[in-house]
């Protein structure tokens, strides 16, 4: 019986996708590797001030060292700061964080989101500083960069703890296709608006290519249930199974497992699995991507913001076409701290750390080298007029010393530069939809996990073990959906769902929402 066979994967858990990734765009003057003549000399060793910063990354790139260099001969003068750059492998990232800040180890600005390195853990463990003061007194740029609505996602209890990146907001859950793969079969994206119209391509692929057609990895994209695109406020991404409509003015908060939704999920996604569009079984991230450009998928799904076949195609190899089909696109608390960086309540110096977030976000080459490396060796103009940078001749991604494409975990996006001619406009694009997205009944909620924290760790330990398996299509709906939800309350689900309607009606009152 499948129930017996995959309960042997229960740590696979369901992350929203990666993606994630933003697209970079054109802002201010073109950046130096090193400061300008005149820029101040750097301060004497002995007076700089250390500064990590730690954040998940797809390896070591061979040049971090270089970048690292060239960053610090701005931060050395500019504010005193030596900073250490600590990329993480994402697969890795989550639970080495976790144990760090349980461990109580010394850190200082750390990348922190709903999926990994949980925002919301973070803050209901005690392991960050609020940062409210040290914005207005370190990062005036920053703090005037973004307006209080926005500001107001990343409060809990009152209190800021988290640097919102500034990129999409909302999520346009959508698919991502292989072009070459799209016109062999003859088939067009302008027929699709649901999951389901991708079926006929998906088992022409199977049969045509003898390929597995979804790309997955045990990092996201495992099934179909992606809240947003099934109308859903997700409150607070690691109470997977928890939602709000984003629509539904009474509030109410419900059991995801109890919604047709959430069902017609489980069903469509075990339908696939069980025709072999999904590996057999789950692949490691760095694994799937290799096979992703070795031409083993024909598709992902993600958040299809404007930009993102190129990006795609620069991470992977293959021209990509990409449609959203998330309507209305919804703007939640989740949207908005989709990624974010925060200082550890373990710093030694969070003033300095704070004045390297403010660079971050505000200073456009700082931003650019940490995001593409160094001109001239990394990376060179291919029309300095529009922002579009390109490889020098000679490098591509796969040979380039530094190209980590994670620049939506850095800091304020609308600072970045192109990576093709193609995406010029594409933060325009970006600022529409940002602007014109459904607000959510619950937008600026953020869950309060104090008084719950046991039953979100033995609910969550339910989660991965007979949830997860019913979502990702390996068991069967009617077989195992009944016992899921019995033993999901049996751990606490009710007094979550009791204790996040509460919060979230004295929210309401508050803010004059009802």
């Amino acid at each position: 019986m499948k129930k017996n066979r995959f309960y042997s994967l229960l740590a696979v858990l369901l992350v929203a996708a990666l993606f994630l990734g933003a697209c970079p765009a054109p802002a201010a003057p073109a950046p130096a590797a090193a400061p300008a003549e005149g820029q101040a000399a750097p301060a004497p060793a002995a007076d700089l001030v250390p500064v990590t910063y730690t954040y998940a990354g797809r390896g070591v790139p061979a040049d971090l060292k270089e970048v690292q260099d060239a960053l610090n001969q701005i931060l050395n003068a500019k504010i005193g700061v030596n900073l250490t750059l600590e990329p993480i492998d994402f697969g890795a990232y989550n639970d080495k964080m976790q144990l760090r800040l349980a461990a109580g180890e010394a850190c200082d600005v750390i990348f922190t989101a709903p999926w990994t390195n949980s925002y919301a853990n973070n803050v209901a463990n005690g392991v960050l500083l609020p940062l409210d003061d040290l914005l207005l007194d370190h990062a005036p740029g920053l703090w005037a960069s973004m307006p209080p609505t926005t500001w107001e996602a990343a409060r809990v209890n009152g209190k800021i703890y988290g640097v919102i990146n500034q990129q999409i907001f909302p999520k346009p859950w959508g698919v991502n296709v292989r072009k070459d793969l799209l016109d062999k079969y003859n088939f067009s994206l302008d027929t699709v608006t649901r999951w389901e119209d991708m079926q006929p391509f998906l088992q022409a692929v199977k049969e045509g290519e003898g390929i597995t057609p979804l790309y997955t990895s045990i990092s996201g994209g495992l099934n179909l249930w992606r809240t947003q695109y099934w109308g859903y406020d997700p409150l607070d991404d690691g109470i997977g199974f928890i939602g709000v409509k984003a629509n539904d003015e009474s509030m109410t908060v419900v059991n995801l497992l109890d919604t047709v939704e959430y069902e017609e999920s489980a069903r469509l996604t075990q339908k696939w699995y069980d025709a072999g569009y999904y590996p057999a079984e789950p692949v490691q991230p760095d694994e799937a991507d290799a096979m992703f450009r070795a031409g083993k998928f024909a598709m992902n799904y993600h958040v299809e913001k404007p930009g993102n076949d190129v990006e795609n195609q620069a991470r992977y190899g293959w021209e990509f076409v990409s449609k959203n089909l998330t309507d209305p696109l919804i703007l939640d608390t989740a949207g908005a701290t989709a990624t974010l960086n925060a200082i550890c309540k373990t710093s030694k110096n969070p003033e300095k750390a704070m004045e390297v977030l403010e660079e971050l976000n505000t200073n456009v080459e700082v931003y650019n080298l940490l995001a593409h490396g160094i001109q001239g060796k990394h990376w060179v103009w291919v029309d300095e007029g529009n922002k579009v940078l390109g490889f020098p001749e000679g490098v591509t991604a796969a040979t380039s010393g530094y190209d980590p494409n994670t620049d939506w975990e850095f800091g304020n996006q609308f600072n970045g530069y192109y990576r093709d001619a193609k995406q010029v406009g594409a933060w325009e694009k970006t600022k529409v939809m940002n602007d014109t997205a459904f607000p959510s009944v619950a937008l600026g909620f953020v869950v309060d996990r104090t008084p719950i924290q046991t039953e979100i760790a033995q609910t969550t330990a339910v989660w991965k073990e007979v949830v997860a398996p019913i979502a990702n299509g390996w068991v069967s709906w009617d077989e195992a959906a009944a016992d899921a939800k019995e033993r999901l309350n049996a751990a606490g689900a009710q007094v979550i769902i009791d204790e996040v309607q509460r919060q979230l009606n004295d929210w309401a009152a508050v803010n004059k929402k009802k």
